[in-house]
């Protein structure tokens, strides 16, 4: 349990901080992105709790899927507008508000997809931390909607959760 934890811990150190490096970020956050789903594996695996796994993997499917849309949605207004022959206000400011509302709605799904994650992970590990953690990413995002200033919230849940998964003790086959 103990390596799994680990394993977790280096992918989101990887996907929050060291992806901030310019250059070579993105190389960072998706080699933390594998890391932590490898850790969260082997823990779901551990616990018995294949769905502890699921939980993770859905918002970063979530994640590819909006990426996916938004760009082929952003490429469909661009050329339309150049087929045109004009720029069209219209159509981009639709497809922006299209792309906003999707983002949103797999946004929503993937907090609470995580928040359940973290909150299931405090109670197959007995860590209450897990639980700290879902308590932040959930205020974060309401706070984030309301003041703008959640986002500060739900970093403050990626160092906790780090915290988290670097202290993970092993774990008997018994327990």
């Amino acid at each position: 349990m103990k390596q799994a934890g680990l394993l977790a811990g280096v992918g989101l150190l990887c996907s929050y901080l060291l992806s901030m490096i310019p250059g070579a970020g993105w190389v960072f956050s998706l080699v933390g992105l594998v890391l932590f789903l490898v850790g969260v594996h082997k823990i779901s695996q551990l616990t018995n709790q294949r769905e502890i796994f699921n939980l993770f993997l859905l918002p970063v499917i979530l994640g590819f899927v909006g990426i996916t849309i938004a760009s082929i949605m952003v490429i469909g207004a661009v050329m339309r507008t150049m087929m045109t022959g004009g720029f069209g206000i219209a159509s981009l400011g639709v497809t922006t508000i299209l792309v906003m509302v999707v983002s949103v709605v797999l946004l929503i799904i993937s907090l609470i997809s995580y928040v359940k994650a973290y909150r299931l992970l405090a109670q197959v590990t007995n860590m209450n931390i897990f639980n700290t953690v879902a308590s932040l990413y959930k205020w974060g995002a309401i706070l984030l909607i309301v003041f703008g200033v959640g986002a500060i919230l739900m970093f403050a849940g990626v160092i906790v959760a780090m915290v988290g998964f670097f202290s993970m003790e092993e774990r008997s086959a018994s327990q």
